[in-house]
C-alpha cells in the first residue's frame, strides 16, 4: 500500500470516480457526533485565513481506497474500502457551498466547488459517474436528489419524499447550508467568506490517502482498521465479509445484496433496543441469538464478527461438523445470505409478534426479564412454525420453566449456557421422526440442580402461600402472574374480557392496616400480638391479598376497612380476579383475615399450576 497526504482540491479535482461499495454500511453520521466537530474545524481555519492569521494544514484523517480495473479509456475508478462516512459528508459540504455560490451569483467559485463534486459529462460514459462521490445503494435517492437541489427552490423542496427529508444526508445538507449562512452574517461579507472556503479547501485542508496495491487484502485491512471502537456495526463487518468473498459480476453481486441483505440496512434492524440493561442496535442482537443457535455456543456481542467469519470458514472447510437433522447449515456466500434472511424473518416474527399467543409468551418473556431464550426460540420457530398447537404448547413449557423458576426465587444468572445445553439436548434427541412437545418436556425436566431444575408443584404452592412475594419480586413480574392467573379463572359460561395490562397491584389487606384493621388484643398475651403482627405482615404480601384495579379507583380505597373497600372493588372491578369477592348465600367473605388470605392464596397457586405446566417425572409423558 502507499500512504500520501492530499489536500482536497488534489483528490476531487480530476476526472474520478470513488465508489462506495454496495456491502457498506449507509451514511450514519449526525449533527452531535460528527457534523459540528468537522465545522469546529473547517470553520476554525477559515476565520484564521479571514483575520491573515497563519493557516496550518488541518488533517480531516484517512481513506483507504482500491483501485479498480476497468476498459481502457474508461473513467479511473476507486472503491472506497474506508472512509466513506467522511467522503461523503465532505462531498455534501462541497455541494452546499456550491449551492450557495450560485444563490450570491459567485460564478468563478460556484465552478470551481461543481468541480469538486462533478465530473463533466462529456468524460464519462455512465450517469452516475457524474458524481465525484457515488454512495452505498440505499444513500443513492437522496445523494442524487442532494446534488441537484437547491433549498431556495420551494416548488422543488415541496415536493420532496419523507423519505429523503428524513435521510441522514439529506439533513446534512441542511445543517451545513444553515450554518455557512449563520457563518456569513458574522462577518456580513458573503464574498470574502466563500473565497476563503475556496482558499481552505484547495490548500489547507487533507486527507491521508492510502491506496492499496493489487497484492493487498483489501478486507484484513478493512477489519484491522474498523477493531478499534465502535465505529462500525458487526453486522456492517459481516457484510463487507460476505459481499467481497461472493463470486460473480457486479450486476449478480448487487442482486444478492438486493434479494437478501437489503433490509438489514434499514430503519427496523439497525434501531436501538434494550437487552437487560445493555442497548444495541435490533440486527447485533439478532445475529448473536443467531450464531449462538447455529454453533451450540454463548456468543458474546463483542465477538460477534469474529464468530460469524470462523463459522462461514468452518462450514467452507470442515462442513460435515455442523451436521444436524433438523436444517442445513449454509455452504457458500449465498446460502449463509438465504439463511440470515429466513432466521431474521423467524427472529422479526418473534420480537415483533403478530400472533397473539406470540405476544403473550413475548410480554411474559419481559416479566422474566431474559432474553437468553432467543437461540431455542430461533430453532423452535423453525421446527414449529406452521404447527400452531406443537408451538403453542412448546412456548407455554418454556414459560412454565421460566416463570416456576421466578416464583421460587431460583438464580437466572446461568441461563445463556442453559439454554445453550438445551439446544444440544434436542440436537441429540435420538428418535428419528421429527421432535415432539414431549421431548422438549423431558429436556426442560431434566435437571435437578439449582442452577438450572425446573420447580415442582409443592415448591411452587409454598412459595406463593408461604412467601411474601409483593416485597421479593418487581411489581411488573407479579402483575403479569396475575393476569394469568385473571384468564386462567375465566368462566366458560361468561362473557371474555381481556385483562387490562394498565391495572395497578392493590393489597386487600392494606399495607398500612393499623387504623382500620385491628388485631383481637384482648384475646391475645403481649408476645403473642407481637407474634400476630409479624405474621400478619408477612401474609399481607402474599399473592391471596394481592389484587389488580386501575389506577384511578386504587387511592380511594387503599386502606380502607373491607366494609368500605369490598364494595368499591366489586362495583368498579370487572376482571376475574375480584369475582372471587362477590357475596354468596352464608358469605363466608364477610371478614377478610389471614385465614382467608391463605386460603385464597392456595386457590390462586391451584390456577398458576393450570397455566404453567410442571416438570415431568421419570417415565412421564406430557401432562395435556
Amino acid at each position: 500500500m502507499e500512504a500520501n497526504a492530499r489536500n482536497l482540491e488534489r483528490i476531487f479535482d480530476s476526472t474520478v470516480s470513488y465508489q462506495i461499495p454496495l456491502f457498506q454500511r449507509p451514511y450514519v453520521w449526525t449533527e452531535d457526533k460528527n457534523w459540528c466537530h468537522l465545522w469546529y474545524d473547517i470553520v476554525s481555519v477559515a476565520d484564521r485565513y479571514l483575520s491573515d492569521e497563519n493557516c496550518r494544514s488541518h488533517f480531516l484523517g484517512a481513506v483507504v481506497l482500491e483501485r479498480v480495473n476497468n476498459a481502457t479509456g474508461s473513467i479511473e475508478t476507486r472503491q472506497v474500502i474506508d472512509g466513506q462516512q467522511r467522503f461523503t459528508t465532505l462531498q455534501i459540504l462541497m455541494i452546499a457551498i456550491r449551492d450557495l455560490c450560485a444563490k450570491y451569483e459567485n460564478t468563478k467559485l460556484y465552478d470551481r466547488f461543481n468541480d469538486l463534486v462533478t465530473n463533466r459529462r462529456s468524460k464519462v460514459d455512465l450517469d452516475y459517474e457524474a458524481y465525484k462521490v457515488w454512495p452505498t445503494n440505499s444513500d443513492r435517492e437522496a445523494f442524487e436528489v442532494v446534488h441537484h437541489l437547491s433549498l431556495y427552490n420551494e416548488e422543488r423542496y415541496s415536493q420532496l419524499d419523507s423519505k429523503i427529508l428524513q435521510s441522514q444526508i439529506f439533513k446534512a445538507y441542511q445543517y451545513f447550508t444553515r450554518q455557512l449562512e449563520e457563518w456569513f452574517k458574522e462577518y456580513n461579507e458573503v464574498e470574502n467568506c466563500l473565497d476563503a472556503l475556496w482558499q481552505v479547501v484547495r490548500e489547507h485542508l487533507q486527507i491521508v490517502v492510502i491506496d492499496l496495491h493489487s497484492q493487498d487484502e483489501a478486507q484484513v485491512i478493512f477489519e484491522t482498521l474498523n477493531a478499534r471502537g465502535t465505529q462500525l456495526l458487526p453486522a456492517d463487518l459481516i457484510k463487507n465479509f460476505l459481499f467481497r468473498k461472493a463470486e460473480g459480476t457486479e450486476a449478480e453481486v448487487e442482486k444478492l445484496y438486493n434479494e437478501y441483505w437489503l433490509e438489514f440496512d434499514g430503519d427496523f434492524w439497525r434501531t436501538e433496543v434494550n437487552q437487560g440493561r445493555t442497548k444495541r442496535p435490533r440486527i447485533d442482537w439478532f445475529l448473536q441469538n443467531y450464531l449462538s443457535l447455529m454453533l451450540q455456543d454463548d456468543i458474546k456481542i463483542s465477538h460477534l464478527f469474529d464468530s460469524f467469519k470462523a463459522y462461514v470458514n468452518d462450514t467452507e472447510d470442515n462442513y460435515s461438523k455442523f451436521n444436524n437433522k433438523f436444517f442445513a447449515h449454509p455452504k457458500n456466500v449465498e446460502e449463509h445470505l438465504v439463511a440470515l434472511k429466513a432466521f431474521a424473518k423467524l427472529y422479526r416474527e418473534i420480537t415483533q409478534p403478530q400472533d397473539p399467543r406470540l405476544e403473550l409468551f413475548l410480554y411474559r418473556l419481559e416479566a422474566v426479564n431474559t432474553a437468553t431464550v432467543y437461540p431455542l426460540l430461533l430453532l423452535i420457530m423453525k421446527l414449529w412454525n406452521n404447527e400452531t398447537k406443537e408451538l403453542y404448547d412448546v412456548l407455554g413449557l418454556i414459560e412454565s420453566y421460566l416463570v416456576r423458576r421466578m416464583v421460587c426465587g431460583l438464580t437466572t444468572k446461568n441461563y445463556n449456557r442453559y439454554f445453550i445445553e438445551v439446544l444440544k439436548e434436542i440436537y441429540k434427541v435420538d428418535h428419528d421422526s421429527q421432535i415432539t412437545v414431549n421431548d422438549i418436556h423431558k429436556i426442560l425436566s431434566k435437571s435437578e440442580s439449582d442452577s438450572s431444575r425446573m420447580p415442582s408443584d409443592d415448591e411452587v404452592i409454598k412459595q406463593l402461600v408461604d412467601t411474601p412475594i409483593y416485597k421479593r419480586m418487581a411489581q411488573y413480574k407479579i402483575r403479569a402472574i396475575l393476569e394469568a392467573i385473571d384468564s386462567a379463572s375465566h368462566h366458560p359460561k361468561t362473557e371474555l374480557m381481556p385483562i387490562q395490562r394498565n391495572l395497578t397491584i392493590e393489597h386487600i389487606l392494606p399495607v398500612d392496616w393499623s387504623r382500620h384493621w385491628p388485631i383481637p388484643q384482648e384475646d391475645l398475651k403481649p408476645e403473642e400480638i407481637v407474634e400476630y403482627k409479624a405474621r400478619r405482615n408477612i401474609l399481607k404480601d402474599t399473592i391471596g391479598n394481592l389484587t389488580l384495579i386501575t389506577n384511578s379507583l386504587n387511592p380511594s380505597i387503599s386502606n380502607g376497612s373491607w366494609e368500605s373497600k369490598r364494595p368499591e372493588i366489586l362495583k368498579y372491578s370487572k376482571n376475574n380476579l375480584n369475582l372471587y369477592f362477590q357475596p354468596e348465600s352464608d358469605d363466608n367473605l364477610a371478614v377478610w383475615n389471614e385465614e382467608k388470605i391463605i386460603e385464597r392464596s392456595k386457590k390462586l397457586a391451584e390456577l398458576f399450576i393450570k397455566v404453567w405446566s410442571p416438570p415431568l417425572m421419570k417415565g412421564e409423558t406430557t401432562k395435556q
